[in-house]
């Protein structure tokens, strides 16, 4: 708002200040304004500080939406520190958007903001694990059980074939993931920007979604010191999957050489080996333990503001054999100099390492008849065989092997093993100049290194290292990032009714990636350097670089509190494409009303917030390598002892953007002061699809990368927070969040790509495509499958596994339904919560049973699983059953590639329970302890579903896609203890 002149200037005191929230936070955009003349004021900056001159004895009113009014009369010019109160309406909260801040009642996007005491359900290294559940419409699913391994994310979606697909990280206003890991315990929110309004702001970035996070600063006034211990013991989860007893698997083997009519010659197969019931799973797994210690101190006064931080992490593996250690430090570091400049640093440090001598989860591979050490104690190393038939009825089983391949794993675990160690580095550098009231420039730089380091030895007296007399590999990676963003930004009130919140900015970033490996071999037991081997070393190494670069523009308006726009326009480079295509245009608009402030809601006092908003934006995507533009050649053969240069991959120097377009239509509701309630639909549209050309051999290349595709998401996201009880004891609460999806890929300009995971037109990325199982044969008991006519459509039924026709199926291995239920419910200091995830729609070929453990007896070395729950064997004419007859050597082919063995991957899971206690301050003051909190909880308690194996969660990631043709790391159960004390 405007500064009319006032009368006497020289009896006026220049009145600076800073004004905070009820939590400490300071408030930016609030109103300063005389009282009785509201012509008069200024607004708050981002810090919350404030600058105005007024005569002695003014009376100055401080309003901020969902704030009681604060008033102060102006006596001298010392600083003043202004606390507001909530008011009885809910608080208009402040949201990271793009690259500011703005209140939560302005925003025209679909924004999603979470506050940091939400994400410590789950002990973690991982800021990505801590998300699951928590946004409707982001599905975050771990890749592994593993410790520090992470998580795929889609937001909305899976948005590209060959582009990049994960989400955009932004922390504390930098672009890009930070090349220090992100310890969890420094987040104060995090938000994620789901729609063209709000995702576009990034333009070549913000295809795929932005999650933004916010570590912790100081405030002014805080002296504080956090220190948590947290303790936890896991275990790994079996899910349905059974493995056959000793006995089980005795009358599983017989029974299909009796059916194959080979039985007479298997003379090793002897009853005694059905008492036999060694348990390869707890050998392999144990009670891992988990401790995670954190510090953090928060210093602010009128001058320097500075939050520090320091976390050790360690976890050992659920299967055995394998450390994770983690070291971080971070220091955010504000200096005030005057009123207009403020200069803030940054440091972020991580150093981690990992040991590996992992077992193996052998009970998959292993029969319960073998023991890992023979009859005098001795290791085996698997090759030992069966006894011969004159042997075996006295033969001592411990001292022969039976399971299918040879090998006991064991053997070589406590010869070989596996380190590595990595370490970054993120130094960040800025400043803040207020240049009048209501534009400031704002500077942010950072530069990142990280280097990583393996290594693995493979011992000449191993199994594994019997073909090479030994190995040993050293390899190391480099990156170094760089990044700026310079930003002129506008934030003012007219007339009291207007307020524009502007900014103009440019971007640069660049990222360098190198790397070096190379392996010895014939080496000496021991050996730990490359130069020990006896044959000359494998070398190998690569260097890659990449560079961006955008301007923009960014306004948001606002009448009234009322009425909302926004609009961005944004040019983007990228070094990813050829010359001529590096550049391009990317733009976003939206709208809001706050309905509940016109006259004709505001009577409905039951309705406190009601605002309709849509946005349309289109934002890019790049190709995941970068050089996918440029003809790449391979210099390593040779040609008449000269170098020769080959290349089976053309260039494509017209290779351009990706474009996805993002329509978003969504309402913000609460009522009775008690119940939160958002609804969005969108419609993704993704067209210049980046895929990946295949050539014609005559062109002298068999690939190339191009544009011409298109994709489609759409879908609808709900979210619903009741407030139950809200007393001055009791508070009980329930958030519901479901987001749907539908994707389909609408054309490509080279037809199909029909693989078992199709490209296909009209139907979902990845979609299945197989024969179809048509069961078994109920006089015969062989297996059945369906053929279709080409010409008519008609399905008939076939013995004949060639003969049947593969389809594309209405199934895929992205869920169509994911979501979360949480509730929270608090008495005095004692808290208890719990968070719920579940998946629906989503299919898992479950190639572990085609390949090892439901093949009918087709290899009867490998052992079986248990039938599941409704599943049943063909034994005898006139059985309807799941499973064909029992034969060894297998069933007609009844374990090859069909939906025989697609299983639904749905489940629901209770994620995490806590219970916690705040202890009373009449217990702490005589202590000098400002708060403490003890909690006790557990993580992954119970999983329902039909899915047959371990884990369909980590089936669901980008790791697997749906597809469990190996055996994964499952998620584990952990029960954990903690403690929080602040001084």
């Amino acid at each position: 708002m405007k500064k009319a002149p006032i009368v006497q200037q020289g009896n006026n005191i220049k009145v600076t200040g800073q004004v905070f929230d009820d939590m400490g936070e300071t408030v930016p955009g609030a109103n300063v304004t005389v009282k009785g003349n509201t012509s008069i004021g200024t607004v708050t900056d981002l810090d919350g500080n404030f600058t105005l001159e007024v005569p002695k004895g003014t009376t100055l009113v401080v309003s901020f939406i969902g704030y009681a009014n604060y008033e102060y009369v102006v006596q001298n010019s010392d600083k003043v520190t202004i606390k507001l109160s909530a008011d009885s309406e809910a608080l208009d909260e402040v949201v990271v958007v793009g690259y500011g801040i703005q209140r939560k009642s302005s925003i025209t996007g679909s924004i999603s903001s979470i506050k940091a005491e939400k994400l410590k359900d789950v002990t973690t290294p991982s800021v990505a694990n801590m998300l699951q559940g928590k946004v409707a419409g982001a599905v975050v699913a771990p890749t592994s059980g593993r410790p520090g391994e992470g998580v795929s994310i889609r937001v909305r979606g899976i948005g590209s074939i060959r582009g990049n697909v994960e989400p955009l990280w932004v922390i504390d206003g930098v672009v890009g993931a930070s090349s220090a890991d992100l310890n969890p315990n420094d987040i104060e929110t995090i938000s994620i920007l789901k729609d063209g309004s709000a995702t576009a702001l990034y333009g070549s970035r913000g295809a795929n979604g932005v999650i933004q996070v916010t570590t912790k600063r100081a405030t002014t006034g805080t002296s504080q010191i956090d220190l948590s211990a947290k303790f936890g013991v896991s275990q790994l989860q079996k899910g349905n999957l059974e493995m056959m007893s000793g006995a089980e698997y005795y009358d599983y083997v017989y029974t299909a050489y009796k059916n194959a009519g080979t039985l007479d010659s298997q003379g090793w197969l002897q009853p005694y080996l059905r008492d036999r019931n060694f348990d390869w799973w707890d050998l392999a797994t144990q009670n891992a333990l988990t401790q995670n210690y954190n510090i953090g101190y928060r210093y602010g006064n009128d001058k320097i503001k500075s939050y520090v931080s320091g976390d050790y992490y360690t976890e050992e593996g659920t299967i055995k054999g394998f450390d994770y250690d983690r070291f971080t430090f971070r220091s955010n570091t504000d200096y005030i100099v005057n009123d207009r400049l403020t200069l803030k640093a940054k440091v972020a440090a991580s150093y981690k390492e990992t040991f590996s001598q992992e077992y193996s989860l052998a009970h998959t591979s292993y029969t319960p008849w073998d023991t890992p050490w023979d009859s005098q104690g001795n290791l085996k190393d698997g090759s030992q065989g069966v006894p011969t038939a004159d042997a075996a009825p006295t033969a001592n089983p411990d001292d022969y092997w039976y399971s299918d391949g040879g090998s006991n794993f064991l053997y070589d675990r406590h010869l070989n093993w596996g380190k590595s160690r990595s370490n970054g580095i993120d130094l960040g550098v800025g400043f803040d100049f207020k240049i009048i009231d209501g534009l400031t420039f704002e500077s942010n730089n950072r530069i990142g290194f990280n280097n990583s380091y393996s290594s693995s030895y493979v011992d000449p007296n191993s199994r594994s290292g019997a073909g090479t007399d030994g190995s040993y590999y050293d390899g190391e990676s480099n990156t170094r990032s760089i990044y700026t963003s310079q930003l002129l930004r506008f934030l003012k009130t007219f007339g009291e009714k207007h307020e524009i919140n502007a900014y103009l900015g440019y971007d640069y970033d660049e990222y360098r990636y190198w790397d070096l490996a190379a392996t010895a071999y014939k080496i000496f037991s021991g050996a730990e350097i490359i130069n020990a081997g006896a044959e000359d070393p494998t070398a190998s190494g690569t260097k890659s670089e990449s560079k961006n670069a955008a301007i923009y523009l960014n306004v948001n308006y606002s009448f009234d509190s009322k009425y909302l726009i926004q609009g961005m326009i944004r040019r983007d480079g990228s070094s990813k494409f050829g010359s001529d295509k590096r550049w391009a245009t990317f733009w976003s608009v939206g709208a809001g009303w706050n309905m509940h402030k016109e006259e004709f809601i505001s009577q409905f006092e039951w309705i406190n917030e009601l605002k309709p908003r849509v946005s349309y934006g289109i934002s890019g995507n790049q190709p995941g390598g970068a050089y996918e533009w440029a003809t790449i050649f391979g210099y390593t053969s040779q040609y008449a002892n000269e170098i020769a240069f080959l290349s089976n991959y053309q260039g494509n120097p017209d290779l351009s953007w990706e474009e996805t377009a993002n329509f978003d239509a969504g309402i913000d509701i609460r009522l009775f002061d008690r119940v939160n309630i958002t609804f969005d639909y969108y419609l993704k549209k993704v067209k210049n699809l980046i895929y990946l050309r295949h050539l014609s051999a005559v062109t002298g290349f068999n690939r190339q990368t191009a544009n011409n595709g298109k994709m489609e998401n759409s879908g609808v996201e709900l979210t619903i927070t009741p407030e139950i009880l809200r007393t001055k004891d009791w508070y009980w609460d329930i958030s519901f969040n479901m987001g749907y999806n539908r994707n389909e890929v609408t054309y490509l300009p080279d037809g199909n790509d029909l693989t078992m995971q199709a490209v296909a037109m009209g139907y979902p990325y990845m979609n299945w495509y197989m024969k179809e199982w048509a069961g078994v044969d109920t006089m015969t008991g062989t297996p059945l499958w369906f053929k279709v006519d080409p010409e008519t459509g008609e399905k008939t039924v076939t013995g004949n596994y060639n003969e049947a026709t593969n389809v594309l199926l209405d199934a895929s291995p992205t869920p169509k339904v994911n979501g979360g239920l949480s509730t929270n419910l608090s008495w005095k200091g004692l808290s208890l919560n719990a968070n719920f995830t579940f998946s629906a729609g989503a299919k898992i070929y479950n190639g572990m049973r085609a390949g090892a453990l439901d093949r009918d007896a087709e290899r009867p070395s490998q052992p079986a699983m248990k039938l599941a729950d409704g599943w049943s064997r063909w034994e005898k004419p006139g059985d309807i059953a799941t499973h064909p007859q029992l034969i060894a050597g297998g069933n007609n082919g009844a374990s090859n590639t069909s939906t025989r063995y697609l299983e639904n991957g749905d489940y629901f899971k209770l994620k995490s329970l806590t219970l916690s206690y705040s202890f009373p301050k009449k217990w702490l003051d005589p202590l000098k302890i400002k708060g403490a909190n003890l909690s006790v909880g557990g993580e992954n308690l119970f999983t329902i579903t039909k899915f047959s194996g371990q884990d369909p969660e980590i089936l669901l990631s980008s790791s697997y896609n749906g597809s469990a043709s190996g055996f994964g790391y499952p998620t584990v159960r952990r029960f954990t203890v903690g403690l929080n004390v602040n001084f």
